[in-house]
């Protein structure tokens, strides 16, 4: 059956939790599953942008307690290239946000804070022949702020069904890890791989290296549990720093399930 994984998720969903437990702390185990397409340029390569079209998986966990929120989640993307090649996006991230106001009826919500995002750009372009693969690498203090709005509430008021968020995340400072070789590694110059990863790539400090937006809607279920819908762009980039300017943008639009387990 072509969709039973997500009947599976779906249904898994709808049952209330087994392992489900009262809990001051709620907890939630997150999967989502979407498509993507990434908008890439980088000028050691190729002199003009490239798109790529593929399909990405994310895993990782929320905790809520009072007014503050951690949540983090661990992104694979991967992108068929319209160069021929191919490219594996890595994106970690782990947030820790603070609702500092509610509105008088409690519906709409102002969160602020911050996180550590981990990218990791891997390419494949078998054109470029001994400059065909290399990694690029970011690692990201991130302020981070949100908008929330729950609505369509039920049981006398005590429960919200649907949430609508806008989120904002921004860079602020980062280190950036780049092939400092014609874009990709140097293969020639050394067979010793450890010695060309240290030699052919520059590190190198970035002030505001990209930006990133999520906007979505979350369907609450009675049993704790959620299912929810969401577009996002990710966007990074080298600017004018390093030998040869990067740019990666990542559009993904996802289904997103939240198993409550405490």
């Amino acid at each position: 059956m072509k969709y039973k994984p997500l009947f599976f998720a779906v249904a898994l969903l709808l049952a209330t939790p087994i392992f489900a437990q009262k809990s001051k702390v709620p907890i939630w185990l997150n999967l989502s599953v979407g498509g993507n397409i990434a908008d890439c340029y980088d000028n050691g390569t190729l002199p003009y942008k490239y798109l790529g079209v593929g399909g990405n998986l994310g895993l990782g966990a929320t905790v809520e307690w009072r007014r503050c929120h951690v949540q983090h989640e661990t992104r694979v993307f991967g992108n068929m290239l319209e160069t021929g090649g191919t490219s594996i996006d890595l994106d970690s991230r782990t947030e820790f946000l603070y609702r500092f106001h509610d509105n008088t009826r409690n519906r709409l919500h102002l969160w602020a804070g911050g996180g550590l995002q981990m990218n990791y750009d891997i390419k494949e372009i078998p054109a470029m022949m001994n400059a065909a693969s290399g990694v690029t690498a970011f690692e990201n203090l991130c302020a981070e702020g949100m908008l929330s709005y729950d609505f369509a509430f039920i049981r006398d008021g005590s429960h919200n069904l649907l949430t609508a968020y806008g989120k904002l995340i921004l860079p602020v400072a980062g280190l950036a890890i780049r092939p400092g070789y014609a874009y990709m590694d140097n293969y020639t110059s050394d067979i010793n791989i450890v010695n060309t990863v240290l030699q052919d790539y520059e590190t190198f400090g970035k002030l505001f290296p990209g930006i990133g937006t999520d906007i979505g809607l979350t369907f609450n279920l009675l049993n704790g549990n959620r299912i929810g819908v969401f577009y996002r762009w990710d966007y990074l980039s080298t600017g004018h720093k390093g030998t040869y300017r990067f740019d990666n943008a990542l559009h993904s639009v996802n289904l997103s399930f939240m198993f409550n387990i405490n």
